[in-house]
């Protein structure tokens, strides 16, 4: 089980170009209530930068950390100002006590935790702060159900249904707030090929499965024509402060 996990939080490599085009960034509040005024922030498991570019606005020092390259230089790309080097989330290559927060968006489920969730707790200073978040498809729009049909469900929903207290740290807040993504028929497609639910798969079952985001996008009155659509999020943030 532990190999599946790894290949398939390995498989978003090959899919930089469309996670950086098919993927939204996070609400700016959100971003805000995660850090709640911390100076130095590290950004875990950063992708292509979608929280990182929020983050260099509210943070006076941001490292983003990503183990895979090509997610990475999308990433310099989206936030220069911040600094930037690949490390897994189990070794972190920051000085204890040195972030005021650790942030993971869309990530942490991909972690090996009995590893991780130690490192992240001495990398924190003092009170220090974890922020997790998740952009989750809103499926009680029709087509956005008949979309996770084809993709594959949220990878995230074990791991945030079983989010309360982690060793090293208090209990979780958890909010909330509902946002939606502005996309075309080719941004659906970038986004549904960026899910490791599709990446992993044999080419002829990815294919299979594009072919089948494109009959949506055919038939759905939501969807049809040349024009945008909106695609739903329920935004799901916590925070927890070290426990001493």
């Amino acid at each position: 089980m532990e190999e599946a996990r790894q290949a398939r939080a390995g498989s978003f490599g090959n899919t930089a170009r469309d996670y950086e085009r098919g993927r939204a960034t996070y609400p700016d509040e959100a971003v805000e209530w995660l850090v709640d005024g911390s100076s130095r922030v590290v950004d875990l498991g950063a992708g292509t930068g979608k929280l990182t570019a929020t983050l260099v606005l509210h943070a006076s020092e941001v490292l983003a950390l990503e183990p895979q390259l090509q997610m990475l230089l999308h990433l310099r790309q989206a936030a220069p100002s911040a600094l930037a080097a690949c490390s897994p989330a189990e070794t972190l290559p920051v000085r204890s006590g040195w972030a005021d927060a650790v942030v993971v968006a869309q990530a942490f489920h991909w972690f090996d935790q009995q590893r991780a969730v130690p490192e992240i707790r001495r990398v924190l200073s003092h009170r220090g702060r974890l922020g997790l978040i998740w952009n989750v498809r809103d499926e009680s729009t029709d087509w956005v159900a008949e979309l996770a049909r084809i993709a594959g469900p949220e990878n995230s929903s074990e791991t945030r249904a079983g989010l309360n207290r982690l060793p090293g740290f208090e209990v979780f807040e958890h909010h909330t707030w509902r946002t939606s993504q502005t996309m075309d028929r080719a941004t659906l497609i970038a986004h549904v090929k960026s899910r490791s639910n599709v990446a992993a798969i044999s080419e002829r079952d990815r294919q299979g499965a594009l072919d089948q985001v494109g009959e949506l996008c055919d038939s759905h009155p939501a969807l049809r024509g040349p024009g945008t659509f909106e695609l739903p999020y329920v935004t799901h943030a916590y925070r927890a402060r070290t426990d001493g």
